[in-house]
């Protein structure tokens, strides 16, 4: 059940860290949102169920929501955390639920109906630009995912292509796609570059606050760089406290300015627990590299791993770029 709410301080926080609501201001979030319904799940609750109609789109405010294909699936597709958001597809495309919405942990959700979101983006551009970035990664991770099932039945990969963690390709399909995009690049003769992310003083972080929080870290500097990427970049994990980000078409220039955008808004997000419980931000260094017209994919990681260095020697949370 759902309780019609003026939306607190603590919720206008969380929302303004959610990718569908990054630049709006307060007073637009809590003129169109006010009144808006807190939604409660216990674990194991369906929240959405395939084939049946829907009109909101809740924000998750506290616990975690796993996206599945059959209500008793053991493994989600994906799990999402505070400020992440479900139900928008099928509110925009007025078309019936396509997974089910389990909730993974105890939850809060912020649900927003259709007339109240359309109200939101035909007043703030900042809204209408979120919720198209939003859809384009929505439909870039299914054509991905579409890609990678068809390739796997052909015969081009072996074993899980996803990392469990973040949902992001793993170390070996990573190099694969990277390859092919790096190849087809040079082809076309347009720059591209790659960006090495590494998380500063993960273990540490750990140490301080437990493996838990260091793996809802990782989700939340995935789930922050994937927010960040227009349709075309590709992105993937490639160790334990790295990820890995293929830029096409893109000078050297414009992915440093990328890659300091993606840095700030990984320092600026907090790591929630499922408890609800909030840790400090994690910061990140990045090492940039551009390719070159006769490179090899060894290359261009060596430079890129060479620019992450500089940054590291810098005391991290900064850029630095190697041509």
């Amino acid at each position: 059940m759902g309780d019609n709410t003026i939306l607190s301080t603590e919720i206008i926080t969380v929302l303004q860290t959610a990718p569908l609501f990054l630049g709006i201001p307060r007073h637009l979030l809590s003129k169109h949102l006010d009144g808006s319904k807190l939604h409660s799940l216990k674990a194991g609750q369906v929240l959405l169920v395939p084939s049946r109609p829907n009109n909101t789109i809740f924000i998750i405010l506290s616990g975690r929501l796993r996206i599945q294909s059959h209500e008793s699936d053991a493994e989600p597709i994906v799990i999402l955390g505070v400020g992440e958001c479900v139900g928008e597809m099928s509110m925009l495309a007025d078309a019936p639920v396509s997974m089910y919405v389990v909730a993974d942990t105890d939850c809060k959700l912020l649900a927003i109906s259709h007339a109240t979101m359309w109200d939101l983006i035909n007043n703030s551009h900042a809204a209408s630009y979120n919720m198209l970035n939003m859809l384009a990664g929505r439909l870039r991770n299914t054509n991905e995912i579409l890609t990678g099932n068809l390739e796997r039945e052909l015969g081009f990969a072996s074993g899980s292509m996803v990392d469990d963690l973040t949902g992001f390709y793993n170390q070996q399909w990573t190099q694969q796609k990277f390859n092919r995009h790096l190849r087809r690049s040079i082809s076309s003769n347009k720059p591209s570059c790659l960006l090495l992310l590494e998380m500063d003083h993960l273990a540490k972080f750990i140490s301080k606050y437990g493996q838990l929080g260091g793996d809802q870290a990782l989700r939340d500097v995935a789930y922050t760089t994937m927010s960040c990427l227009r349709p075309e970049d590709q992105a993937g994990r490639y160790g334990e406290d790295k990820f890995a980000i293929f830029l096409p078409d893109t000078s050297l220039l414009d992915a440093c300015t990328a890659a300091d955008r993606l840095m700030k808004n990984i320092g600026q997000s907090l790591v929630v627990l499922p408890s609800g419980d909030a840790l400090p931000p994690i910061t990140v260094s990045i090492g940039v590299s551009e390719a070159r017209a006769d490179d090899t994919l060894a290359g261009l990681f060596d430079r890129a791993s060479n620019a992450l260095q500089l940054a590291r020697d810098n005391g991290g949370n900064c850029v630095k770029a190697v041509q």
